[in-house]
C-alpha cells in the first residue's frame, strides 16, 4: 500500500505512492467525476481552476477520512496547495526543462526529493497534534517566531 513514498521527487508521485488504496478509491470516486463534471458545463471554468477545485476538495476529503477536525481538514488544505503548486510549477517547467542533461535532472530530482520530504513532513505537524493553536506554536518555533 506504500512503495517508498518519501524518496520520490515531487508531492503528486508521493501521493501515487502513499496509502496508494485510498488515494485510488479518493481519484475514482470523488476527483475524476468532479473533474469531469466541472469540464461538461456548458461554460467551462479555466483548467487551472479545475484543477485547484478537484485538488481542495480530494485533499480534504482525505484529510477529514482521517478525523473529522480542523486539523485534518487543514492536512488536507496544505496538500491541495502542495499539489496545486507542483501541478502549475511541472506546466511551467515543462518546456524549459526536457533538453537537460541527465545529471541535471538528477540534481532537480534530488532537489525535489528533498523538497517533497520537507513539505510532507511540515504537514504531519497539523495531522499529528491534537488542535489548530498546538498546530501553530509549533510552526512559531519551527521557523523563529515567539511561541
Amino acid at each position: 500500500n506504500f512503495n517508498a513514498p518519501y524518496g520520490k521527487p515531487n508531492l503528486t508521485q508521493f501521493w501515487n505512492n502513499w496509502h496508494m488504496t485510498l488515494t485510488q478509491w479518493i481519484r475514482a470516486y470523488a476527483f475524476n467525476p468532479l473533474t469531469r463534471s466541472l469540464r461538461s458545463w456548458k461554460k467551462p471554468l479555466p483548467i487551472p481552476v479545475i484543477i485547484l477545485l478537484t485538488q481542495l476538495v480530494t485533499m480534504i476529503l482525505i484529510g477529514l477520512w482521517h478525523g473529522v477536525t480542523w486539523n485534518f481538514a487543514l492536512w488536507g488544505l496544505w496538500h491541495a496547495i502542495g499539489l496545486f503548486v507542483h501541478n502549475r510549477w511541472s506546466e511551467w517547467t515543462k518546456a524549459r526543462f526536457t533538453a537537460l542533461s541527465p545529471r541535471w535532472q538528477s540534481v532537480l530530482n534530488t532537489g525535489g526529493a528533498l523538497l517533497t520530504f520537507h513539505y510532507v513532513t511540515l504537514g504531519w505537524v497539523f495531522f499529528a497534534l491534537p488542535d489548530l493553536s498546538t498546530s501553530w506554536q509549533v510552526f512559531l518555533k519551527l521557523f523563529g517566531g515567539a511561541a
